[in-house]
């Protein structure tokens, strides 16, 4: 990418996650050159932040327009599997018990004999398909991809963000993006082409949406897209909007698929996966052919050219020591040594590496008590106050649209009112503003999952809720505090490691918070809520051992280490 810069900026090699003790005014004047570059591209060839919220709201409406018709597809198929191929009853129809959550335990004979497969449409709610076998299988074939999913993703998320570093941000987005087009398409095809196609080809879909890494890795490189676009004191602003993009979607995409699916007066629920579909393409069109990319090529990572190739340093040597050298490398679990502190490392560095170990902590706790509540919610709230699809579809949009809020709106009026009546002057680095925030947010959701614990009524959950909502507030602000401590080609390798330990919090959490509420469910349902608010007390606890770095030396000098000046190599050489 072409800049009017009087700098040219070389990739300098050190070990990977090391925070460098480099002269920080260099790096600082590195990062304002990288600034001032970008601000002397024509607007379209500009790279910002409203280049991408477009495609990432597409994405967003997309993947919440379908989140309940692919459940729905999903039941819908294994209704049709158990119900036509279970023996008739003796008046010729399938006998299968009702659901508790459906009606009373009695039998109900289903008009459904063998070969009328007309009486259910794939995608829509069949009441026929309300029954415990259909649930259970249901149940479990969701249980072992979201596992398939989520352990794929946590391998392939660290190596997409490596890949966003040498390669820039726009086109891993694209790719990943195109993966999770591929995996929705195999949805599309099973529940257009049942008879044709085996439902177990649903794996796939899990599989691919696991090496996509899904919307933790789609969220990861939209923070590093932000984050090498933006200055510090912009940054929590950025990523604000993108969280709030992803709640917007998560509120309006449940609604505008419904509307999409009954247009015309019937169902037509496939018609829903159709436009999503569309919707993703035109997003990866727009990233391909229109939004710039962010990271220059100057500063994405170049192999050194007198190293070896991978594919080299693979076939090279067969011997035993040499495959444990492959296997090392492949290890994602690698990555996360951009958390690790060492003792070479000056002073001021462990203290920025601590920092950020202490931010990633309370990040992974934040997103898994989130992911882990999410389910037991909505099986909390149906259970005590009696709550519908109506009433939790409502409560859903309520909360997302609270999120949306928080994000876009008051995480943004807070910043500008903290600098303008309490005289925050710091713009650089990670600041007494950014640990404030994280602990109001913190704050914020402890009190409301206290209050679901505690509401008597479904309104008074509601509002807790609310309350909680504000917590969204908090990831948006760790992951933009992370972005200011370590430099712009070491971005994406952080966000995937974040969205390594993210999509681990996603097996963990929702597995030990279901497993809490089933052992509980009959004496203490509340409990799962008193655990997740200890969670977030104990994340509360790691933000006291955060020092913010008010110098602004660790935000501005993020290009010491990893993009340093030709010209100041050539001054001091």
């Amino acid at each position: 990418m072409a800049t009017d810069s009087s700098y040219t900026y070389q990739r300098v090699h050190g070990e990977a996650g090391e925070l460098s003790d480099d002269d920080e005014g260099v790096g600082r004047r590195a990062a304002e050159d990288k600034q001032r570059g970008f601000e002397a591209l024509v607007w379209f060839r500009r790279p910002s932040v409203f280049f991408l919220l477009p495609v990432f709201l597409l994405f967003n409406l997309a993947m919440g327009a379908t989140s309940m018709p692919r459940t729905n597809v999903l039941i819908s198929l294994i209704c049709r599997k158990i119900l036509f191929s279970a023996p008739l009853g003796p008046s010729g129809s399938t006998e299968q018990q009702l659901s508790a959550r459906h009606g009373v335990g009695h039998s109900m004979g289903m008009n459904t004999t063998s070969g009328n497969y007309s009486s259910i449409v794939i995608g829509d709610h069949n009441p026929q398909c309300s029954i415990n076998t259909v649930e259970s299988a249901t149940a479990m074939l969701t249980l072992w991809g979201n596992l398939i999913a989520g352990i794929l993703g946590a391998i392939a998320s660290p190596f997409w963000g490596r890949l966003s570093d040498r390669y820039g941000r726009v086109k891993p987005l694209a790719a990943a993006s195109t993966v999770i087009l591929s995996s929705e398409v195999v949805v599309v095809l099973i529940a257009t082409l049942p008879d044709v196609i085996s439902l177990n080809w649903v794996y796939l879909a899990f599989i691919l949406e696991g090496f996509s890494g899904s919307f933790i890795l789609i969220m990861a490189l939209a923070s590093s897209y932000a984050a090498d676009c933006t200055r510090d004191s912009e940054r929590n602003v950025a990523l604000g909007w993108f969280h709030g993009s992803m709640f917007f979607g998560m509120a309006a995409g449940p609604a505008f698929g419904g509307y999409l699916g009954m247009s015309g007066g019937e169902s037509r629920p496939l018609l829903i996966f159709y436009t999503a579909l569309a919707m993703r393409v035109v997003g990866i069109l727009f990233l391909l052919f229109v939004v710039p990319e962010s990271l220059p090529l100057s500063l994405q990572s170049q192999p050194h050219p007198h190293s070896p190739s991978i594919r080299a340093r693979i076939f090279s040597n067969p011997s035993q020591k040499a495959w444990t050298e492959k296997a090392k490398s492949a290890n994602p679990l690698r990555i996360l040594r951009i958390f690790m502190p060492t003792a070479e490392r000056s002073r001021r560095d462990r203290g920025k590496q601590w920092n950020l170990i202490a931010l990633a902590s309370v990040n992974t706790i934040m997103f898994g008590a989130v992911m882990g509540a999410m389910n037991v919610m909505m099986l909390y709230s149906e259970f005590i106050f009696g709550w519908g699809n109506k009433e939790s579809g409502t409560f859903l949009s309520i909360i997302n649209i609270f999120r949306t809020l928080a994000t876009v709106l008051i995480l943004p009026l807070a910043i500008s009112l903290s600098r303008r009546f309490f005289h925050q002057t710091s713009t650089h680095g990670f600041n007494t503003l950014d640990l404030l925030l994280l602990r109001l947010s913190i704050l914020s959701d402890l009190i409301g999952y206290i209050g679901y614990a505690l509401a008597p009524t479904g309104a008074l959950f509601t509002v807790s809720g609310a309350v909680a909502s504000l917590g969204a507030i908090g990831l948006a602000t760790s992951e933009a505090s992370m972005t200011k401590l370590v430099g712009s080609a070491k971005t994406g390798e952080l966000l995937g490691a974040l969205g390594f330990l993210q999509a681990m919090a996603r097996i963990v959490a929702p597995t030990v918070a279901n497993l809490t509420y089933s052992w509980t469910v009959d004496k203490a349902p509340q409990v799962v809520f008193w655990g997740i608010a200890v969670c977030f007390g104990g994340a509360g606890v790691v933000t006291f051992l955060i020092r913010p770095d008010e110098a602004g030396g660790a935000g501005e000098s993020e290009e010491d280490e990893d993009a340093v000046p030709l010209q100041a190599q050539k001054d001091c050489c």
